[in-house]
């Protein structure tokens, strides 16, 4: 919290300086005619003694009215640094305004648009195995909560802190809790496949380890959005592990390793459970010669014959949609039931460019074993430019679809042809 504070002070001097400085600048400048009463009092005694002389004559009116003007001329001089010193209050009055004004409307608008305890709530969790007594993370835990349950709905800075929230209560074991938050920062952003396996994991616990029923459904929802999300292939691995479906338990856990850190405590578990999963493997019937398979080197291919050929063909973007793309875009392609779910049977994702997209979708990218290509005579084919990087369509999304089509079928044509609404 000291460093947050320190920070923002920092940046704000910062954006305070070259107005504050230009301000002062320009009333320091010394006056180079100060203002002299002494001067103004001899001026009207000239003008009192030009009166005099022209009401003796020894004046003309054009050589009066000339000294007049020459007077007057005189005393605005005289009189300008009165009103320099005027400006020069003024100029003070301004730099002690911003020095006021700004921080305060800084602090007040954070206060109200932001998740200032957030910060403080963050220090204090990290502390909570050091010199925070259980007492006061308890206190600290309800007070969080207050605040967060008394702000308006609605506001996306929010789900941070109802995560950050979530996983205190799952600290403290308070599941119920936990499930609350999580449920509140899942209405914030839907779309997130790290809230959508946290909570996933959550349920599957207070369900005694099972993945039935709700957390297979989180669990499903966030592989549609991250095919390759770490957790999420973790703890669908746990569920086929589960079934004693050990082979797909070990096709997950696969996937889900080839995006683990290497040497972390993540990596180390999922090694176990792969190795768990092959001792499964090896105890079903014909076990030993499936594992014997896979640690054999490949030499040539299977006959086309004795497995799925799956589909191939080509994505394209219509002309007119060219201009909508931008560096970035992420195509992805993928097949999925006429009817059933709607899970992906296989998905392809790649760059999005504006030249035909050769793709392949077989059974070798089927998100689930219990879904794939093979599976289904007739599927659908669609193809999506997403610029978030997301599989879920998002409006301005570009995408195109093939209808039903065989699932075998070898040069199919998917024209991108349309915006989601």
């Amino acid at each position: 919290m000291t460093l947050f504070i320190t920070l923002a002070l920092t940046l704000m001097v910062l954006a305070l300086w070259p107005l504050v400085s230009t301000v002062w600048r320009a009333s320091s400048k010394p006056d180079q005619q100060p203002a002299s009463q002494v001067n103004l009092a001899l001026l009207r005694e000239q003008r009192a003694r030009l009166e005099t002389e022209l009401a003796d004559g020894t004046l003309s009116q054009d050589e009066y009215t000339q000294a007049q003007n020459e007077l007057a001329r005189r005393v605005l001089q005289e009189s300008a640094p009165v009103e320099r010193n005027r400006q020069t209050s003024r100029r003070t009055a301004t730099a002690a305004a911003l020095l006021l004004v700004v921080p305060v409307l800084a602090i007040g608008l954070y206060a109200y648009l932001g998740e200032p305890d957030a910060v403080r709530y963050e220090a204090e969790l990290a502390k909570s195995q050091g010199d925070v007594s259980n007492e006061d993370l308890d206190a600290m835990v309800r007070q969080m909560t207050q605040q967060l349950e008394s702000k308006p709905p609605g506001q996306a800075v929010d789900a941070p802190a109802w995560e950050m929230l979530a996983r205190a209560h799952a600290s403290r074991q308070r599941y119920a809790d936990a499930d609350k938050a999580y449920q509140r920062a899942l209405e914030l952003t839907p779309d997130n496949p790290n809230l959508l396996a946290d909570r996933a994991d959550l349920l599957s616990l207070l369900q005694g380890q099972s993945a039935d029923g709700e957390p297979m459904r989180l669990v499903n929802r966030a592989l549609a959005i991250d095919p390759g999300h770490p957790k999420a292939l973790a703890l669908a691995g746990s569920a086929a592990y589960g079934r004693q479906d050990f082979v797909a338990a070990q096709t997950f856990w696969q996937r889900a390793r080839q995006r683990a850190e290497p040497g972390s405590p993540f990596a180390q578990g999922l090694e176990s459970s792969l190795e768990a999963a092959r001792e499964g493997i090896a105890a079903q019937p014909g076990g030993a010669a499936l594992l014997a398979a896979q640690t054999a080197p490949r030499t040539d291919p299977a006959p086309a014959a004795t497995s799925h050929p799956g589909l191939r063909g080509q994505v394209t973007l219509s002309p007119e949609l060219r201009a909508k793309l931008a560096p970035g875009d992420t195509l992805f392609v993928f097949a999925r039931a006429v009817q059933g779910p709607r899970m992906p049977l296989a998905v392809m994702r790649v760059p999005a460019t504006a030249t035909p997209v050769a793709f392949t979708l077989d059974d070798s990218q089927a998100m689930t074993p219990e879904h794939r290509i093979s599976m289904h005579e007739q599927v659908v084919v669609e193809a999506r430019i997403s610029r978030a990087g997301q599989a879920l369509p998002q409006s301005g999304d570009l995408q195109g679809s093939s209808g039903p089509v065989a699932s075998n079928s070898a040069q199919l044509q998917i024209q991108i042809d349309s915006v989601v609404p």
